[in-house]
Order: C-alpha cells, then sequence, then structure tokens
C-alpha cells in the first residue's frame, strides 16, 4: 500500500511539473481589435487603387464629363466593397466624401484627404472648384451632378452623370 501511495505522489508531482512547464505563457493574447468608428484611420503609403482611377481629374486635356466617370468608377469599387448600407447613409456630398476618405463601416479609405478631388473644406469637387451636387437615389444608386463652368447648378452647362453611369444632361 505504501508504493501506491508513493507512486502517486510523485506521478502528481511529475503531472505538476510538466503542467508548470508545458502551460501557455502567462501572456495573454488578445483577438484583433473590432474597427469601430473611434479607431483612427490607416492612411496607406501608395495611392489606393481608387486614386489610381481618379488619375487625371480635373485635366483640362480631357473632357468634363470624364471628371464624373471616373468618380463613378470609385463609387462602383466603393459599393462592391461596403456592403452595409444601414450602417454608412449617404445623403450628399459630405456623407461620400467623409465615406471616401475612411469614414465607413469597414474604415478603408478610398481617397486620401488632400486629394486634389477634394475642396480644402474636404468636400467633393468639380475641376471648377464647386462642390459636387450628390443625389442619391437608392442605395448603390447616386447621380453626380457638376455644375459646370458658370458654376451655377442647375443651368444649362451642368454636368449630370446618372447612377448607372450614363451623361443624362
Amino acid at each position: 500500500m505504501k508504493r501506491w501511495i508513493i507512486a502517486a505522489g510523485l506521478l502528481a508531482v511529475l503531472a505538476l511539473v510538466m503542467w508548470r512547464w508545458l502551460r501557455p505563457s502567462s501572456q495573454v493574447v488578445s483577438p484583433a481589435p473590432v474597427a469601430t468608428y473611434s479607431q483612427p484611420i490607416v492612411r496607406p503609403s501608395e495611392p489606393t487603387a481608387p486614386e489610381r482611377l481618379l488619375e487625371g481629374y480635373a485635366d483640362p486635356a480631357t473632357p468634363p464629363i470624364e471628371d464624373l466617370r471616373k468618380l463613378h468608377r470609385v463609387l462602383t469599387g466603393y459599393f462592391s466593397v461596403i456592403k452595409d448600407a444601414s450602417r454608412n447613409p449617404i445623403g450628399g456630398n459630405a456623407d461620400l466624401a467623409a465615406a471616401l476618405r475612411g469614414e465607413n463601416p469597414n474604415r478603408t479609405v478610398f481617397v486620401h484627404p488632400g486629394h486634389e478631388v477634394f475642396s480644402p473644406d474636404g468636400l467633393l469637387r468639380d475641376r471648377w472648384d464647386t462642390p459636387l451636387i450628390v443625389h442619391p437615389e437608392g442605395w448603390r444608386r447616386i447621380e453626380l451632378r457638376s455644375a459646370g463652368p458658370d458654376k451655377m447648378p442647375f443651368t444649362g452647362d451642368d454636368l449630370v452623370l446618372g447612377p448607372a453611369g450614363l451623361r443624362t444632361q
């Protein structure tokens, strides 16, 4: 009987030593943080793919409607990445500009602040430095309007690109 007690004691000590030696370190590895709107936006050092689509934005050598087409391509990419409409309603220029700068559910920066597509106050602008009129017609359906060279919206020289990416005026 004494042998069984001694053997059980030795096994218990051996188990304790092995448990202490093989157990994970005391450092707790926390899971990756979940993105929230309060976290800082990480800005890549290279141009983003949407910024590459915007290359030549407001270039006088291209027709002005091309600026809206370039922006429409960026919006197509944006809506393919951002899936949750309820968390990111776009009601106009300021909302869309903020979403493209990274204020969206994924915290993805599509266009860096300071890009030429933004005015100094952060709105999307046309080549005449006039804020674009962003008219949401539904989820993933946005009409873009430039006031044109006269800088007066809703006049005859306006450039309008419908949600399907086609010029409507």
